[in-house]
């Protein structure tokens, strides 16, 4: 059985789940649920647009060299 990196397994879905998660818990350390819950939401989807581009790059780059990715 391989080893299978993070990089796997990240993608837009849980780049959005776990920053809410976050946030979520972050807006009930600071009293204010509803707050941390948009801006874990708004930072998942920049964080995740950002992870799937760049891997989409690299997935381009390994096509046109050849290389398994």
């Amino acid at each position: 059985m391989e080893k299978r990196r993070i990089k796997d397994y990240w993608n837009l879905g849980t780049a959005i789940g776990f920053c809410t998660a976050v946030g979520i818990m972050l807006g009930a350390l600071f009293q204010n649920v509803v707050t941390g819950l948009y801006i874990g939401a708004g930072v998942g989807v920049v964080l995740g647009a950002i992870s799937v581009n760049k891997k989409s790059k690299e997935k381009q780059t390994a096509d046109h060299t050849g290389d398994v990715a």
